[in-house]
């Protein structure tokens, strides 16, 4: 905590992500110490919608509001550590609601086993007026784009966890845009009176485009909300232990989804308009959700080749998102 000029800058860091944040305050003198993030947030969070007072000593800080008194142990500052990047002239600005959509429609999809290493990242890339941000695991694959006014180029890993706390924290309040730029392997966010420092993966992404192109002769079109509505009924019935597995039995005019436990089983049936043969595949049920949970278009295409090919899922008109679910083999 940096206090000077009638302003308090907050600051936070893992030295993998840092963050900065600026809010004004009265004060007397310039001065600097660090405080316990955790206790020193839960404690501000719970203290009545009243002006606080920081008063800090040598090794102390008093935190009072209303009729709450409290004292913290509190850190010399020479021993946070020291974030500087030289940041350059290459912004690229960008509105606020296309990063916390792109973010929010693709983060999922990517690993969360930290053996796969570059897979736990999002991959963000901005070329000919087009940005995409692509994620995937093993299983799946997400990917989704929106134009923007920029003739920049860029293509950087950013760790998905990470992404998505950065979209938890950009308020739809305050600047309409965000500018982004990439310096010294890091990628820098800056909004509001907000600036969010990540360090970025080394190394080439997965050749993700061929598995996206996968495409197969069987077309489905349907309505989202009922698809989703009928897997989430199904999916009661299934498990970890089985991968979540449903299956899909597309044939005529109707897709019949299935689950099957000891406890019993489940079926339901959607209407669809069918372009293709009838195909009967199985898909784990939280892949399929998470997908349909982000899209927000009434009706959807659904790819599919064979039975041990993967699922696309992509919008009638267009190529705003592509999803991938890999297929589960039927027993």
């Amino acid at each position: 905590m940096e206090v000077s000029d009638n302003q308090l800058k907050l600051t936070a860091t893992d030295t993998i992500i840092t963050i900065e944040t600026i809010i004004s305050a009265e004060c007397n003198e310039k001065g600097s110490f660090v405080v316990p993030a955790k206790l020193f947030s839960s404690i501000v969070a719970k203290l009545p919608e009243e002006d606080i007072m920081l008063d800090a000593g040598e090794n102390k800080i008093a935190i009072k509001c209303g009729g709450s008194n409290t004292s913290l142990l509190c850190m010399s500052a020479d021993e946070f550590p020291k974030i500087r990047i030289d940041e350059g002239n290459n912004e690229i600005m960008l509105s606020k609601e296309s990063v916390k959509k792109l973010i929010k429609k693709t983060a999922f999809s990517a690993s969360t086993d930290d053996f796969n290493g570059i897979l736990t990242g999002v991959l963000l890339e901005i070329k000919d007026g087009n940005m995409k941000m692509v994620a995937a695991d093993p299983f799946r694959i997400a990917s989704y784009n929106v134009e923007v006014a920029n003739d920049e180029d860029v293509s950087v890993i950013i760790p998905a966890k990470l992404a998505s706390d950065v979209a938890k924290i950009i308020s739809d309040e305050g600047e309409d845009n965000i500018s982004l730029e990439v310096v010294d392997k890091k990628v820098v966010f800056k909004f509001d009176n907000n600036k969010v420092i990540i360090n970025t993966f080394s190394g080439k992404y997965i050749g993700y485009e061929r598995v996206l192109n996968m495409e197969g002769a069987i077309n489905v079109r349907v309505q989202r909300t009922e698809l989703l509505k009928s897997i989430d009924r199904a999916s009661l019935l299934t498990s970890i232990q089985n991968n979540n597995l449903i299956k899909f039995n597309v044939e005529n005019e109707y897709m019949i989804i299935k689950s099957l436990s000891e406890e019993g089983n489940i079926e339901e049936k959607v209407e669809i308009i069918k372009d293709g043969d009838d195909i009967l595949i199985g898909l784990n049920s939280k892949y399929v959700k998470d997908v349909l949970s982000v899209i927000e278009d009434e009706e959807i295409f659904i790819n599919f080749k064979d039975s041990t090919s993967p699922c696309i899922i992509k919008p009638l008109k267009g190529n705003k998102y592509k999803y991938v679910v890999l297929p589960i083999r039927i027993n």
